[in-house]
């Protein structure tokens, strides 16, 4: 319930389910009085739409009110952080004493690098925003996805989830900092499951954005994806087993991202670089001089932003650049550890998290072949389209399933194959790309860091010659 605009700034009100006693500006000025020398307050009011769809029957249709603070404070040298949807100003103290207590146990005393103050509105970018669609408009939008899956007689499951949200959030800092953003994003997963003549298979799809709204079903037809999705689905059921060993692959962007994500883009969170090969590859060349990596914004992007949730300014970080490890991720307190920039990765899921380093779009960088030269040369290998689950370690090993792959024999690319997977050391694979593509796309996902960010990954084609293991028979 909003109450008062004062420059950017949220006022908030009593009401039955709050009990409010000081504005934001006042609980800054407490947490200084009380010892704290970086006091950071999040206030978000945001309206979450959820709806699911399984087999004809809505397990999910609700809207939910997510309305808190955040309170984090640096004192003595050590973090506090609370957060609540009550008191504020009980919040504040809590924070303020959790940080005095853990200050007496820590060996070294944390420091931020300094950022610019700004004071800023974040205006969405979306053209028709959640709030402007009647709920009816959305689940007729899922009914009708959910009738175009089960169009085909191999589909025996299908499960349709779509989420959105708007409303505001807001930051303000004891040093000035004072930015409000437009929340909007719409997010929609789909997973379906079949068999025909006795295989069995399933496949995934998910799209997400902070920068389109409801016009994203313009571009991402219902058709179109119910299309995509039987597809791969029978593919996989269909599709020849693989044989097992290192084989020349190409890559497409969607396999390629989850690469760069997965195995590569956490190496580069700073906060895990430490522990990482990373750590002692900065400066040095780790693939061909025709590879580069960034973590960057891009068009539609789900991880796009103007700032993080410390109010550092977001920018482009060039991971790899023609070859070179060269940036990684940071929040103000790692770039203070590495003598670097801050460069705006600090992101938390909602008030009741505090920020931790996460990645936005991880993304390799297009190259000049096109997908004719890549494939050209090849007497026998696979064409990897898409994924279908992954997991990797911090020693930058990985494993993959593939969900839409094909043989690729004597330069052309011929059946599909199923039930397979990827997997490999990515550091070593980065030394055998052999090729990068000229074109460029991205995948929409959620990542998990002890707390969710949505995020994109992509990158072009890409041509490897060894170092993947694709599974399947020996």
């Amino acid at each position: 319930m909003v109450c008062a605009w004062e420059i950017n700034i949220f006022i908030p009100c009593a009401h039955e389910d709050a009990v409010v006693i000081m504005d934001i500006h006042d609980a800054v000025k407490y947490g200084e009085k009380l010892g704290a020398d970086y006091v950071e307050i999040r206030h978000e009011e945001v309206i979450k739409n959820h709806i699911e769809l399984r087999d004809g029957v809505f397990h999910t249709l609700a809207e939910r009110e997510s309305i808190g603070y955040a309170v984090r404070v640096l004192a003595r040298g050590a973090w506090g952080f609370a957060a609540t949807n009550h008191d504020l100003r009980r919040a504040v103290e809590e924070a303020v004493n959790l940080a005095i207590s853990s200050s007496r146990a820590i060996r070294e005393k944390i420091e931020l690098a300094e950022i610019p103050t700004r004071r800023d509105h974040v205006r969405s970018r979306m053209r028709i925003k959640p709030q402007d669609v009647d709920v009816e408009e959305k689940v007729k939008h899922v009914r009708h996805l959910e009738k175009l899956l089960k169009a085909r007689d191999f589909v025996k499951s299908s499960q349709v989830k779509y989420e959105d949200a708007y409303g505001k959030k807001i930051l303000v800092t004891n040093e000035g900092t004072e930015i409000e953003w437009d929340v909007n994003y719409i997010l929609q997963y789909i997973w379906i499951t079949g068999m025909d003549s006795g295989s069995r298979g399933a496949a995934r799809n998910m799209v997400g954005n902070v920068d389109l709204g409801w016009e994203i079903f313009e571009e991402f037809t219902p058709e179109e994806t119910a299309e995509n999705l039987h597809r791969k689905l029978y593919n996989q059921m269909h599709g020849a087993p693989v044989k097992r060993g290192e084989f020349p692959i190409v890559a497409g962007p969607i396999i390629v991202g989850i690469i760069a994500h997965e195995a590569l883009g956490h190496l580069a969170e700073a906060d895990l670089t430490i522990n990482s090969p990373f750590r002692d590859l900065i400066g040095k060349k780790i693939a061909p001089e025709f590879v580069s990596m960034s973590d960057r914004i891009v068009e539609r992007g789900f991880g796009n932003d103007m700032y993080d949730d410390e109010g550092t300014p977001v920018r482009d970080v060039h991971i790899i650049e023609n070859g070179v490890l060269k940036e990684i991720m940071l929040n103000r307190e790692y770039a203070k550890k590495w003598s670097m920039e801050p460069n705006g990765h600090a992101r938390a899921e909602d008030y009741s998290f505090p920020p931790i380093i996460r990645m936005r779009n991880t993304v390799f960088e297009p190259g000049d072949h096109s997908f004719e030269e890549l494939i050209e040369d090849i007497k026998f290998g696979y064409y990897l389209v898409d994924f279908r689950g992954g997991q990797a370690e911090l020693n930058s090993s990985f494993q993959v399933g593939v969900q839409e792959g094909y043989v690729i024999e004597k330069g052309e690319v011929k059946g599909p194959i199923k039930d397979t997977s990827i997997s490999g050391i990515a550091i070593e694979a980065l030394k055998n790309i052999e090729a990068v593509g000229k074109d460029f796309d991205i995948e929409y996902g959620i990542c998990g860091k002890g707390q969710s960010a949505f995020v994109s990954s992509g990158g072009p084609h890409m041509k490897f010659l060894r170092s993947i293991v694709v599974g399947g028979e020996k």
